[in-house]
């Protein structure tokens, strides 16, 4: 499926077309959640979700993945927008993308975490859990223990 803005960005999500040695950079050297992330673990994580990538022509300027079983759940993780394409609404053409894609239409639950852009996901309806009492999670990584990460 594709998307397209009128000023010629678009979102796909075609699996052929990413990038993956720039979006292992962009995860692994600049985000705070997937910091030191493998090349081999990145790949891995978008052959196991459905994945949207954002385009300039021919270059890839940015992405966000679902995981999910596309019927009951998904997380919405790894938007990611590359920093000389900030502040052009990428990120919110890139969120509504993702969630206008058949795989999460009627799925029960969409969740996500994040630091620092609770504006940007409360636009699209999203908001702090009220489930937090029924919430739990195991961290199995030395990585992912951090305080911070999501």
């Amino acid at each position: 499926m594709q998307w397209t803005r009128d000023d010629g960005f678009y979102v796909s999500d075609d699996p052929a077309r990413l990038d993956l040695e720039r979006v292992h950079a962009w995860l692994s050297e600049q985000t705070y959640w997937a910091a030191g992330r493998s090349f081999e673990r990145v790949a891995e994580s978008l052959r196991h979700s459905l994945v949207v990538s954002c385009w300039d022509d021919d270059q890839q300027v940015g992405m966000a993945r679902w995981v999910t079983d596309q019927v009951s759940f998904g997380w919405l993780s790894d938007v990611f927008v590359d920093s000389s394409y900030r502040g052009r609404g990428l990120g919110k053409f890139i969120v509504a993308c993702a969630l206008d894609h058949p795989g999460v239409q009627g799925v029960r639950r969409l969740m996500l975490g994040t630091r620092d852009a609770h504006e940007l996901y409360e636009q699209f309806g999203f908001a702090l859990t009220t489930a937090a009492a029924r919430l739990m999670e195991k961290n199995t990584h030395a990585l992912d223990t951090r305080e911070d990460a999501v």
